[in-house]
């Protein structure tokens, strides 16, 4: 099999990115060093990339997602400029990505003499996780130069490096799942493509969960590996690093499905080694979790707000912190259970369309309209995934994850924070309609087999001389 065409087609697509990058450049009339030095980079971001996703598919046994994915990394970049044209003209650089480029401008001549702990004083105040970001963008700074353009797309290139490791994850935990839609929906829903595609949080918040799922994936999935720990490990640290309270999440999660999943593994007579991995993974959990905790307590304690109530009283906070601006909305802030459906209603799909106030708001409620399609139209996917939860405690952690999140996350009231945050979470979500449906043979909404792989019985034969079962699945 020849693969010069698709060689010639890799090769033509980065030259077409790279005139878009410097026709872009043209059109808001700043083709300088910054805008050279973006294209010279993302022109080395996507080649790189070509081999490694080409080796990613091929391992994993999908070689045919390839193009998916390089279209999938196509749109990321598409959309980061889109990202950088609203905050640099549309709002006049009036953004938190201007403040971390300025503060990374700041750092790296003293990081290139060896000089660490200083603090921009554009950051003054600004809270240890701005303050951390821009050290990422001082760290990149110091290696290729202060251009806010190149930042833009080596942090849309780390979300969608985690992107792909949820895929990953998905694929390896859960083999009977439609990985072909899970791709699709995790690298092409609007708010995957736009939110995270810039110099901030998201960006490097979606690259360590990525890790924090694929970790998650070796210690869950059939073949226990104490590499995932190691993995997944090093997303938390990653998370940490960023937003305390999210690795938290994490490790709540996964300890909470590793316990599921050893005790599955007790009735279904599973391999004493599973279960002595899980017990070594869940013992390093709990150490993990306490370092976790003592960190997110040192973080909410910098308010003196917080210094009474606890947990609680933060919650509150933010929802009074939150609800103001031209998209604040009354948060249901889930406390027991029977708040829980509002909750869920509330993180994943609004604003609905009669509660958008902006243009802003317009596109989040189309996606949220969307997103209440793809789950009733895909109810019969919901049955695939309860049936197969019990079974797959991959499913679990995303399922824990994402319901944890919602709780937190039910607290704010502004849907703009919301709609950026939410992608920190959706992933997981997705995982409960990228199964394939419970009625055999159903037609995928978006591409894909049209029902699960089939074990080769007396009723699904091989052709042995066309090398396939009669069944008509695909290769």
């Amino acid at each position: 099999m020849t693969h010069e065409p698709e060689r010639f087609a890799v090769v033509g697509s980065a030259i077409g990115v790279g005139a878009l990058l410097v026709g872009v450049g043209f059109a808001l009339d700043r083709v300088t060093m910054n805008v050279v030095t973006g294209v010279l980079v993302v022109l080395v971001l996507f080649l790189m990339s070509v081999p490694l996703l080409q080796r990613i598919t091929r391992v994993d046994g999908e070689p045919g997602l390839t193009q998916v994915f390089l279209w999938g990394l196509a749109a990321k970049f598409v959309f980061t400029l889109v990202r950088y044209f609203v905050i640099n003209v549309v709002y006049g650089g009036n953004g938190d990505a201007g403040v971390y480029s300025e503060g990374g401008a700041f750092l790296a001549p003293l990081y290139r003499v060896g000089t660490f702990g200083a603090v921009p004083p554009i950051l003054s105040g600004r809270g240890v996780e701005t303050e951390r970001i821009a050290m990422v963008v001082g760290a990149i700074y110091s290696i290729i130069g202060v251009s806010d353009y190149a930042a833009f797309f080596i942090f849309a290139w780390v979300c969608f490096m985690g992107q792909v490791l949820m895929w990953r994850a998905f694929k390896r935990a859960v083999p009977e799942g439609d990985h072909r839609r899970y791709a699709i929906l995790v690298l092409f829903l609007p708010s995957m493509l736009f939110w995270p595609s810039s110099i901030g949080k998201e960006a490097i918040m979606l690259g360590c969960i990525g890790m924090v799922c694929f970790g998650a994936a070796q210690i869950l999935g059939e073949r226990v590996r104490l590499a995932g720990v190691m993995t997944f490990l090093a997303g938390v640290a990653g998370l940490s690093f960023i937003r305390p309270h999210m690795a938290l999440i994490a490790i709540v999660s996964l300890g909470f499905a590793s316990a599921v999943g050893t005790l599955a593994g007790f009735r279904s007579a599973a391999s004493p080694r599973v279960f002595v991995i899980r017990m070594v993974a869940l013992t390093v959990l709990v150490i993990s979790a306490s370092v976790a905790t003592t960190q997110m307590s040192r973080f909410f304690s910098e308010d003196d707000s917080a210094d009474e109530g606890g947990v609680s009283s933060v919650l509150d906070r933010t929802t009074e912190q939150t609800s103001q601006g031209g998209s604040e909305f009354a948060a249901p802030a889930v406390s027991n259970p029977v708040e829980l459906p509002a909750g869920v209603v509330t993180v994943l799909f609004r604003p609905f369309p009669w509660e958008a106030r902006n243009v802003n708001g317009l596109i989040a409620s189309a996606e949220g309209i969307l997103l209440l399609a793809l789950f009733f139209a895909g109810h019969r996917r919901l049955i695939t995934w309860f049936k197969t939860a019990p079974k797959r405690p991959y499913l679990v952690f995303a399922i824990a994850y994402a319901m944890v999140f919602i709780i937190t996350f039910s607290y704010i009231g502004n849907f703009g924070i919301l709609a950026r945050q939410r992608t920190q979470m959706l992933p997981l979500a997705l995982t409960m309609i990228a199964m394939y449906p419970a009625v055999r043979n159903r037609p995928s909404v978006l591409g894909g087999r049209r029902g699960p792989p089939q074990p080769l019985s007396a009723a699904n034969p091989v052709d042995e001389t066309a090398g396939a079962t009669t069944s008509g699945r695909s290769a």
